[in-house]
């Protein structure tokens, strides 16, 4: 009796619902489980990996196959905070019905978004140099405040903003980023596969990937550095996609914020 009791509360537990996140008193402390209510799990584990690149390498989160649920691990309360609020919004299913084969003149900015911080202990006249950057545009304005809800950083700017003109067989586009002279390029690349239209005005670009080199005197080749996903944007949206790292000695870390304007 006692087996049987034992297996009908284990069934009880596992039974499926509704999206929600495992409280604290089921799991450690620095583990949560969220369910998803809309995602498949191809999507789910995307999903995850998204979300993993913009929280960062301090707080894991990947999907797994035996709670059926993503799992979100760090030792920092504030990111699993952040991981959970990003699995939320995008728990929903995704609108792969609604995509033709042709995509209207479009035009895209990725606008290059330089997050810094002072350390504390640092007196300003040993700060590391920065690169050129400019106050950010009020119309992403939006977007700032929806980074500065989520990370701590003391200054947002903007580094570069590069236009790409859209079209269905995919692109590629190399550069330097601003720096002062005398100083080793920044070299970025940035990617995608190819591009649908869907239902209203909505671009899917698949395959998206950037990434930048950034000068090492520990590495003769520079650190490379990346993030790739797909993406789904609409018009007058300013969609964060993600978080890229830049080297320790900078403080700082480069935002990609992407917008689309329809001809």
């Amino acid at each position: 009796m006692k087996t049987v009791a034992a297996v009908l509360a284990l069934l009880v537990f596992c039974r499926p619902g509704p999206a929600q996140t495992k409280s604290a008193n089921q799991l450690s402390p620095n583990v949560r489980l969220y369910e998803p209510m809309s995602l498949t799990p191809e999507r789910a584990s995307r999903v995850a990996a998204f979300v993993q690149s913009v929280v960062g390498p301090g707080c894991l989160v990947a999907w797994e196959g035996v709670p059926h649920a993503i799992v979100i691990r760090s030792q920092n309360p504030s990111d699993l905070d952040a991981a959970e609020a990003l699995l939320r919004r995008f728990d929903m299913p995704e609108r792969m019905a609604a995509v033709t084969v042709t995509v209207p003149p479009t035009d895209c900015t990725v606008y290059l978004i330089r997050a810094s911080s002072t350390p504390a202990a640092a007196p300003s006249n040993q700060q590391p140099a920065s690169p050129p950057t400019s106050s950010v545009p009020a119309d992403l304005q939006s977007a700032i405040d929806e980074m500065k809800h989520s990370f701590g950083y003391d200054r947002y700017s903007l580094w570069d903003s590069l236009a790409v003109r859209v079209n269905g067989s995919g692109g590629e586009m190399q550069g330097i980023l601003p720096m002062d002279s005398g100083s080793a390029p920044y070299i970025y690349t940035m990617t995608y596969q190819r591009a649908n239209s869907g239902e209203g005005k909505n671009v899917y670009l698949y395959g998206f990937e950037f990434s930048i080199k950034m000068p090492s005197a520990f590495y003769k080749d520079g650190i490379e550095s990346h993030m790739k996903t797909d993406v789904t944007i609409h018009e007058d949206q300013k969609l964060v996609l993600g978080k890229i790292r830049l080297l320790p000695s900078e403080n700082a870390d480069l935002f990609l914020v992407l917008a689309t304007k329809f001809h």
